[in-house]
């Protein structure tokens, strides 16, 4: 039995890099979803200045807390020199993770959602998933997606929540769109998820985590690139306190470009980030262990790509699989999760004679 075609549910993976978060699902079709900067910087007090001669800048106004952010798709427009991301573990607690959290319902244009799916990083997820569900369950007023002004407000009620730990949903994403579900849930697994501020990774037979192997360290990209821009600097004779330019130059495998002209000596310093990587990846293997009862090894998140030869290093004997869209793969298993919750919830109301 199948809960009802007008239940909804939703995703959202509000990282420490970008906003990830579902737009739309239906059984047995792929997860739609879309993405924005976890950039909330506060909301100016003056007016546009664009006068109609340039474009709208695509974000939206939120508050939280009696404080205005503006976040969205073009928040990097609207943050000066001196905006910091937010890199700590109480992150899920703050407000501009709410800002962040508002934005994606702003984008998702669903005035109810029966069950939100969040996630946590895994060494996080006992201390804050309380808190965090309780922090979002309720009705949130946001401006009207449907409303170019953002002066007409929208109400959104979220009736339920629930928190996973983040590598879980790398792994129900992959096996299920790799048809390899029924196989690997009774498989130990190693999903290793490189995000912006941690490395995460659980060891889990199926989706049993094996907490004893499983954890999270305070170093991901955001570290690489920090390492990365401390070496170029001198170079440059300027210091980096934007990392964006070097995460988007690694991701497009290109040179970055630095006060208008490219910078080609750029290959050279990413051996600097992979040794940065290294460092990281001992923490996780000296929890692992050596993985000779591991079957599957899958890298998802944001880093992946750039992780993958350092985690192959280090398990040299298995073969590293990516998730399809690494940067997507988090939530799209939330997504799957709160449908596969909602069905057997719907399955059990049956059993017991209530209506779904």
């Amino acid at each position: 039995m199948h809960f009802s075609k007008s239940t909804v549910v939703r995703a959202v993976d509000v990282g420490y890099g970008n906003t990830k978060y579902v737009m739309s699902h239906q059984e047995g079709k792929e997860v739609v979803c879309q993405l924005f900067p976890s950039i909330a910087p506060q909301a100016a007090t003056t007016k546009d200045l664009a006068a109609g001669v340039f474009s709208r800048r695509n974000t939206v106004t939120v508050e939280v807390n009696g404080k205005r952010f503006e976040v969205g798709k073009d928040a990097e427009l609207a943050q000066d020199t001196n905006y910091g991301r937010i890199l700590d573990a109480e992150y899920s607690t703050s407000d501009p993770y709410m800002a962040l959290l508002l934005g994606a319902l702003y984008y998702m244009r669903q005035p109810r959602i029966d069950m939100l799916v969040l996630g946590l990083p895994v060494n996080l997820h006992d201390q804050f998933a309380a808190r965090l569900t309780n922090r979002v369950i309720g009705i949130h007023r946001i401006p009207s997606p449907l409303d170019e002004s953002q002066t007409q407000v929208m109400d959104v009620e979220v009736a339920a929540v629930h928190v996973i730990p983040q590598s879980i949903g790398a792994f129900l994403d992959h096996s299920i769109r790799s048809n390899s579900y029924s196989r690997m849930k009774t498989e130990m697994n190693l999903l290793v998820d490189p995000g912006y501020y941690t490395l995460d990774w659980v060891v889990a037979r199926g989706v049993k985590m094996v907490n004893a192997r499983s954890g999270a360290h305070p170093g991901g990209m955001s570290a690489v690139l920090r390492a990365i821009a401390e070496e170029i600097s001198p170079a440059l004779g300027s210091p980096i306190t934007d990392y964006s330019e070097i995460d988007n130059a690694i991701r497009e495998s290109r040179n970055p470009f630095f006060f208008g002209h490219e910078f080609t000596d750029f290959p050279k310093y990413l051996a600097v980030g992979q040794e940065k990587a290294r460092q990281f990846v001992q923490v996780l293997a000296s929890k692992v262990g050596l993985g000779i009862d591991i079957q599957n090894i899958i890298l998802a998140g944001g880093g992946a790509a750039f992780f993958r030869r350092v985690i192959e290093e280090k398990f040299p004997r298995h073969s590293i699989q990516i998730a399809g869209e690494p940067v997507y793969a988090n939530v799209r298993g939330f997504q799957l999760a709160g449908t596969q919750f909602m069905n057997q919830l719907a399955f059990n109301n049956s059993r017991c004679g209530v209506k779904a």
